[in-house]
């Protein structure tokens, strides 16, 4: 059985995520899909576009908006300070692909825990949420739109507990047990939503110790810079007229072939990208229908020119 960091303890008590559940909006769309509605405030703790190790240091999104020279502006995802429209004259700050999802960097868990302490009457008794992809232990599950947590329990600071499972990762849900807050780091996002009230998010707004940006309860989840927007339908219009399109970007390129489906067999679609760094990835799949390769070709290839830098 995996082992939490003591004082937290598994728990069965799955009820009390109801509350959650029913605050919640359709899966995937709003700030207030990931946390509960209904909060004075939100905020978004942005997860470090490079975490400290093998030789590495901390290297926070507010760095890479200087290199990029874009403004870190409340709404912005790692994508719009990290791929400027034209190359620095610099090399990136940061190496790799960017921002951990779905876990916050363990300091700054701690001064959440810290700060989230002093805006609950329940700071021991807390209960915390952790995907059930990211532990093997069985037990009753949290079941949440498309996603399913298993629970355990302890004082706030626990939210660390499940550092010991590997990677650092933290829970993905935390809540006290008398619903003052709530947060929640989305497996798919590279950083974590914070609902409370406002004196809490002024806080967290104003600590230097942490990055964190005001969020609004509609805020949507993600968005493409218009640019980058405007580059994938280029290429998209010559994959679909030619079969190959060629995209370059400040940060690499990315590449994609179509092999349009007939009556008898699907067609394919594959999609290469290579970071100036030397670095590549690449993917793709079957296209069964026609109607579906616009669509089917703008994912990819945004996935792809997105994926340059990741988070």
């Amino acid at each position: 059985m995996d082992q939490l960091r003591p004082p937290a303890r598994w728990s069965s008590a799955i009820d009390q995520a109801r509350w959650i559940a029913e605050r919640l909006g359709s899966f995937a769309e709003g700030v207030t899909s990931v946390v509960p509605a209904g909060f004075d405030a939100y905020a978004r703790i942005l997860h470090p576009a490079q975490e400290p190790g093998f030789g590495e240091r901390l290297v926070r999104w507010r760095e890479v908006a200087a290199w990029s020279g874009v403004a870190l502006r409340p709404d912005a995802q790692f994508h719009t300070v990290a791929l400027p429209a034209t190359e620095p004259e610099t090399p990136p700050p940061w190496r790799g692909q960017g921002p951990r999802q779905g876990r916050l960097y363990l300091p700054d868990a701690e001064v959440l825990a810290e700060i989230l302490r002093g805006f609950t009457s329940t700071p021991e008794r807390c209960f915390f949420g952790l995907w059930v992809g990211f532990t093997v232990w069985g037990g009753p599950l949290v079941e949440l739109p498309d996603r399913e947590y298993l629970l355990y329990e302890g004082p706030v600071e626990a939210i660390t507990a499940t550092a010991s499972l590997g990677h650092g990762q933290t829970a993905n849900l935390a809540w006290p047990a008398d619903h003052a807050w709530c947060l929640a780091s989305e497996i798919d996002l590279a950083w974590t939503y914070v609902g409370g009230s406002g004196p809490l998010v002024e806080r967290l707004l104003g600590d230097e110790r942490i990055e964190c940006l005001p969020a609004g309860a509609d805020d949507l989840l993600t968005r493409i810079e218009p640019f980058v927007a405007a580059l994938v339908e280029r290429g998209v219009e010559e994959l679909l007229a030619s079969g190959h399109t060629v995209i370059a970007t400040s940060m690499g390129t990315v590449e994609a072939w179509l092999e349009r489906p007939t009556r008898l067999r699907p067609g394919a679609l594959r999609v290469r990208s290579e970071r100036f760094d030397g670095s590549s990835g690449g993917g793709g799949g079957l296209v069964h229908r026609r109607e579906d390769l616009r669509r089917k070709a703008t994912f990819r290839l945004t996935e792809g020119v997105v994926g340059l830098v990741g988070g």
